[in-house]
């Protein structure tokens, strides 16, 4: 375009120099939006489907709770009859549960172990990861709690019970109080 006069001044564009739409997409070059320009802790809104964000969603929520209490002194795991049961939707899954609970025991100094089984044969927690407690004294009360993140690969339904093993009595929960067990279904 000719000019009679003076040539302009140039000034840089701002974004309110811009209509929007004025830039599509097929304009900007394919490297040009990168993570500095790309503000992760914005809202976006996405129409379609996302590819490729892999799995994380929360997909089911059961949950079970105890009152009655379960007593043992066996020296080996033993079921402690409080149990929590969820089918994944799919064998990709992956189940997280998550138990928490009191435990009495009325001789101190005792090893106390805890440890979650699926379908009551497959120990969750291998012999170093056991939950262990050891009640310094006599009477002594304890809230305690215990995790275990699981790939059950079923869709079958799927039981996780506290086991517990004890080298003087123990009490499960204690007297009077709730256990609860809470199982999640996360997307795999």
């Amino acid at each position: 375009m000719g000019y009679i006069g003076n040539f302009p001044t140039a000034l840089p564009l701002s974004t309110n120099d811009l209509n929007d739409g004025i830039v599509t997409t097929a304009k900007l070059a394919n490297d040009s939006v990168n993570a500095s320009k790309f503000d992760e802790t914005d809202d976006y809104t996405f129409t379609g489907t996302v590819s490729g964000a892999g799995g994380g969603k929360l997909l089911q929520v059961v949950s079970n709770t105890k009152s009655t209490v379960f007593s043992t002194n066996a020296g080996s795991f033993v079921d402690t009859g409080f149990d929590v049961v969820i089918t994944p939707s799919s064998t990709s899954s992956k189940i997280w549960v998550h138990y928490d609970t009191g435990v009495y025991q009325a001789s101190g100094g005792a090893n106390f172990n805890l440890a979650i089984y699926r379908n009551d044969s497959t120990n969750l927690h291998d012999s170093s990861l056991n939950h262990f407690l050891r009640l310094a004294t006599n009477d002594q009360y304890y809230s305690t709690s215990l995790s275990a993140y699981d790939t059950p690969n079923t869709t079958s339904a799927v039981t996780y019970t506290l086991y517990a093993k004890s080298g003087s009595t123990v009490h499960v929960p204690t007297g009077g109080q709730f256990a609860t067990v809470i199982a999640m279904e996360i997307e795999g």
